[in-house]
């Protein structure tokens, strides 16, 4: 989109909240005047380009055709903001020979209106950008959309050193949606000049779909070397990552507990959730992150509080999707506990103050003064 509308603003017009739908139409038209036509650049441009507006015969026209997704409470519908927004377009611009057109027309103005927000720009493709990306070979039952799946590789923060390598994981794989669009975004930037290379490895219990993302990766001609697949769950990450290596980032699109003919209650996914995350927490670089979509965003917050020390919740957005908001969830692993290692350090200077022996602190505190590990 390429104008973003508060209803709110210096124009003085009331919440769009408020609006009645036989007001649409002056409502709409007074901001574009108020623009100056500048509000649909497009349109703006054509006019601008227009010397003699007086010429009603010209047959060189542009036709336009307006769309419309309305999400919030309002007094009107979808199809009244195409038809009264549309007219008062047509009104305006009719001078510079810009008509509406149903069909086979030459531009098409979106005027999405979200809540408070009026969103108006140009819809440039004709269908769905994600719509039948990565699926050349199998589609899983439960899929991700890919232009999600972009948002969730590009929050993972993958830093590469020129020439350098990184891994990224996920362990819940399916069709390999995740890591197929991290291949494609590796490969886009270094067509413009970069070095970098990405290895990603992808994870499902399920025998069926991690066949089919293999076929994925190879219809789109990705080799084993840069795409690899296991049948495993969660926990053999630290299995399937080389005992040397460890990850920059791991992405997944978490279970969500709603299965065909099965439903998983609320203590499965505790369990499979806090194991995901101890298991993770070896494998994953200090300072990695790892990016979730997860259906029950408060029962994972309450999990990584339970596993403070150990990461750091940098963002939890809520996501739209058909018939859910499931929450995705950006973390990062804490490379060093500050609040543990001072109480060691300090019980480790005061027992040589008190008949504390090494062996008591052990007994108390289930590990030995010099320990540096997380337990």
């Amino acid at each position: 989109m390429e104008e973003v509308l508060e209803s709110q603003d210096n124009h003085g017009m009331d919440d769009v909240k408020k609006v009645e739908k036989e007001m649409l139409y002056s409502f709409f038209k007074k901001r574009i005047l108020d623009s100056n036509l500048e509000l649909i650049p497009d349109l703006a441009a054509i006019a601008a380009n227009t010397s003699d507006t007086t010429n009603t015969t010209r047959t060189n026209k542009t036709t336009f055709r307006v769309t419309s997704n309305r999400i919030g409470d309002h007094k009107f519908n979808s199809a009244e903001v195409e038809y009264e927004m549309g007219g008062a377009i047509a009104e305006v611009y009719e001078p510079f020979s810009i008509i509406p057109k149903m069909t086979d027309y030459d531009i098409h103005i979106r005027i999405d209106i979200i809540c408070n927000k009026i969103m108006i720009g140009r819809q440039i493709n004709v269908e769905d950008l994600s719509k039948g990306r990565h699926f050349l070979r199998y589609r899983n039952s439960v899929t991700l959309k890919s232009n999600l799946a972009y948002i969730m590789v590009r929050l993972a923060n993958i830093q590469i050193s020129s020439g350098g390598t990184s891994i990224l994981v996920d362990p819940f794989c399916g069709s390999g949606t995740i890591l197929l669009e991290a291949l494609d975004i590796m490969k886009n930037e270094n067509k413009q000049g970069g070095n970098n290379s990405l290895k990603c490895i992808g994870m499902d219990v399920n025998r069926r779909a991690v066949n089919g993302a293999k076929e994925n990766a190879e219809s789109e001609g990705y080799s084993e070397s840069q795409c690899a697949f296991h049948c495993s769950d969660a926990r053999g990450i630290r299995k399937v990552i080389e005992e040397d290596e460890f990850v920059d980032a791991i992405v997944s699109n978490l279970p969500w507990g709603v299965k065909t003919g099965h439903n998983q209650s609320v203590n499965d996914l505790q369990n499979l959730y806090e194991i995901f995350l101890r298991t993770s927490f070896y494998k994953l670089k200090n300072g990695g992150r790892i990016v979730m979509l997860v259906l029950r965003g408060l029962q994972m917050i309450r999990i990584l509080r339970k596993l403070s020390g150990r990461y750091k919740i940098l963002s939890v957005s809520i996501v739209r999707t058909t018939n859910n908001l499931p929450s995705l969830i950006v973390i990062e692993k804490i490379g060093q506990d500050l609040l543990v290692d001072s109480v060691k350090n300090q019980l480790g200077y005061m027992s040589q103050f008190v008949n504390f022996s090494k062996e008591m602190y052990s007994a108390i505190n289930n590990e030995t003064i010099d320990s540096k590990e997380i337990s």
